[in-house]
């Protein structure tokens, strides 16, 4: 399953670069919640709660929608299935010698990889 859009993977990391970002992801993985749950659940402050859903918002992460007078924020469970995709994929390009786009042959770290597995 490809997606016409590619996920942002640098903004994506560094979103979950974050313990308490990461923790709010693992949570919003088993069920939504508002941001007062989740503040709760992770001892802290409902303002720095919703600016690190800000975050993980505008990198894709987490989904929002209103319910009467709450948000209620779940993780994107599509995105970070990509994401997934997306590392496998590389990782395999690297397994399987890849060609460098810039050069059309193995680059320098490629071949320091494949001369590490072989011994």
């Amino acid at each position: 399953m490809k997606s016409a859009v590619q996920p942002d993977m640098v903004k994506i990391f560094r979103a979950l670069s974050c313990k308490k970002r990461f923790a709010i992801v693992k949570l919003l993985l088993l069920q939504e919640s508002c941001v007062g749950t989740i503040a709760e659940k992770l001892e802290a402050s409902q303002s720095s709660v919703s600016q690190h859903l800000r975050v993980l918002r505008d990198a894709g992460l987490v989904e929002d929608y209103r319910c009467g007078y709450h948000i209620h924020y779940t993780a994107n469970k599509k995105m970070l299935e990509q994401v997934v995709d997306g590392l496998s994929k590389m990782l395999n390009d690297v397994n399987n010698g890849a060609e460098c786009p810039r050069k059309g042959k193995l680059c320098a770290d490629q071949k320091k990889l494949a001369s590490i597995r072989k011994d």
